[in-house]
């Protein structure tokens, strides 16, 4: 089954951790910044949201900063059309693991711990430290994994 966006916008209610506004270019641009991986790249409010972004506030310190709440419980993203491109790999996963290099390398899917990877050595990792993890509770389960992946040089962003 493919991906549906339901608007609730939890993927990003976080991802303010990890992109920021460096600056402003004009009424609509802006360059942001990775905190993972230290690069930039620009992106433009989508002309459609414009008021929506300037009219209402941020939605939350952790949200990401193009992140607004369109109505009650419904979230949208401002620069959907030029979003980058770990927005654009996004499809519900409860752990996002990246390389040295801040590209994704694999993932947890959100509602169970079905692993998939991109990256061999990380498929090798999780078959021999993770795969088998007998630990109670999801937080716990999600720290140790990410404690793990840590420890080999993975970033984790859950």
């Amino acid at each position: 089954m493919a991906f549906q966006c339901r608007m609730c916008g939890a993927c990003c209610s976080t991802m303010g951790e990890i992109i920021s506004i460096r600056e402003r270019s004009g009424r609509t641009g802006f360059r942001i910044g990775y905190s993972t991986t230290l690069e930039t790249r620009d992106v433009v409010l989508d002309s459609d949201k414009e008021d929506l972004f300037f009219g209402t506030p941020q939605q939350g310190s952790l949200a990401c900063p193009f992140l607004r709440e369109l109505a009650p419980g419904r979230r949208i993203c401002t620069v959907h059309d030029s979003r980058p491109d770990l927005c654009r790999q996004y499809s519900c996963f409860r752990i996002l693991i990246l390389d040295q290099d801040g590209r994704q390398a694999g993932r947890v899917m959100a509602g169970g711990r079905y692993f998939t990877a991109t990256d061999t050595r990380l498929h090798e990792i999780w078959q021999e430290k993770c795969r088998n993890l007998d630990v109670p509770g999801e937080e716990a389960w999600e720290r140790t994994v990410e404690t793990i992946l840590s420890a080999e040089g993975y970033h984790v962003i859950r």
